[in-house]
């Protein structure tokens, strides 16, 4: 692959990883207002489906992210290998900086389980 290409696709995996935050940050609010506005009057089966649902797409959108963050990663160290200047005006990501944000996203996931389930159990706080 030429340099180009590779430069091509680390934009684009850059793109992959901002539309996943997106979907992530779309999907958890969704989730803390439908909590929030109806979640007590919802019937445990009700409850299971949304968070079930929730949960699936949720999980696939932070593994998928993980993925491209990976692939991002390696493409800008082969970049690097090349000497390329694709990757001196960009952002550095580095194996550390995605496992973070995986590690913050879980974190996101269960903050906003934890609240659905207060909103149910408003007495047992």
């Amino acid at each position: 692959m030429t340099e180009y290409e590779l430069g091509e696709m680390l934009h684009a995996q850059s793109a992959q990883m901002w539309q996943a935050g997106q979907m992530y940050f779309t999907l958890v609010s969704a989730y803390l207002v439908v909590g929030y506005l109806v979640g007590g009057k919802l019937s445990r089966p009700q409850v299971g489906v949304i968070t079930g649902l929730y949960l699936v797409w949720i999980a696939s959108i932070i593994t998928g992210q993980f993925a491209s963050g990976e692939a991002y990663v390696n493409l800008q160290s082969v970049l690097r290998e090349m000497g390329s200047l694709a990757t001196s005006s960009g952002s550095h990501e580095s194996p550390l900086t995605i496992y973070s944000f995986v590690f913050v996203q879980i974190a996101g996931v269960v903050a906003s389980l934890w609240f659905m389930w207060s909103v149910r159990h408003p007495k047992i706080e």
